[in-house]
């Protein structure tokens, strides 16, 4: 049950805590994705997210926003958006938290003033940059983190097909490397192909094969950053099929080769 669910992340930095307002003459995207974790206040105000996968978003006061590193998308707003931004990284292997696989997360003004004081004490504490602001950033962003999580899980404790889509979920978690099908996930729900793939898409945006690639995405920019691992290495343990398949889907989603990815993250 959720009430038995532990809550375990590790936060390896908070790259950046501001309050700002976007207005229609400012441009805001992000054709690659962010790069980084992001969670974002609506103040007061309007502004629409286009995402590539072509779903639309509308963001508007109280509402706070969870957004994946690689998720595209463009901002548009005919008048001030004035909004609280936290920008963030996490070690992926370190967590069990469902939302960090999807493109976004929204909860439509739940809470919403206790989000505004998280997201003000985060965002004052960070602007400080005395001895402790990196430490006491990181610990206000579990609070804030913690607190979106369960009311996020709470919108979906009274959904059936919370707990049906959970045999497929945990089982692409702890078998991204290994082939599987739609059939065979939906069965597992004991649903139909179609109702799985339409449920699962309603409460995941995002398909069951894309959740498992986002997971194996995760995991392999995880290995090269490590450094111990060839290319051929990291896709075998990542399920792909061949190295040439693996380089073509992370130049694909990332934007530059996994050797490339890696040499970087190795300078850096």
């Amino acid at each position: 049950m959720f009430s038995e669910e532990k809550f375990f992340m590790d936060i390896s930095r908070v790259i950046l805590a501001h309050e700002y307002v976007l207005d229609k003459i400012n441009k805001c995207e992000y054709p690659q994705g962010r790069g980084w974790y992001g969670m974002v206040y609506c103040i007061s105000g309007k502004a629409e997210f286009r995402f590539n996968s072509g779903e639309t978003l509308v963001v508007t006061d109280g509402d706070t926003l969870l957004l994946s590193p690689y998720t595209a998308y463009k901002i548009f707003t005919q008048k001030e958006f004035k909004h609280y931004t936290i920008n963030f990284n996490i070690h992926y292997d370190s967590s069990n938290l469902d939302i960090i696989n999807k493109p976004y997360c929204l909860l439509r003004n739940v809470n919403s003033e206790q989000f505004l004081r998280h997201f003000s004490k985060l965002t004052k504490v960070w602007a400080q940059k005395n001895n402790e602001y990196e430490m006491l950033s990181i610990s206000q962003l579990y609070a804030l983190i913690s607190l979106f999580y369960f009311e996020y899980k709470n919108l979906f404790i009274a959904s059936e097909f919370w707990e049906r889509l959970q045999p497929a979920k945990e089982y692409i978690e702890k078998n991204f490397n290994l082939r599987m099908s739609l059939d065979q996930l939906a069965k597992m729900c004991n649903m139909s192909v179609t109702n799985f793939r339409r449920e699962w898409q309603k409460l995941y945006h995002t398909t069951p094969m894309q959740y498992r690639d986002e997971i194996r995405l995760s995991y392999a920019k995880e290995y090269l950053i490590s450094g111990y691992y060839s290319v051929s290495e990291v896709a075998a343990k990542c399920g792909f099929e061949n190295a040439g398949y693996f380089i073509r889907f992370f130049e694909k989603h990332v934007g530059v080769s996994p050797g490339v990815f890696k040499r970087r993250s190795l300078i850096l």
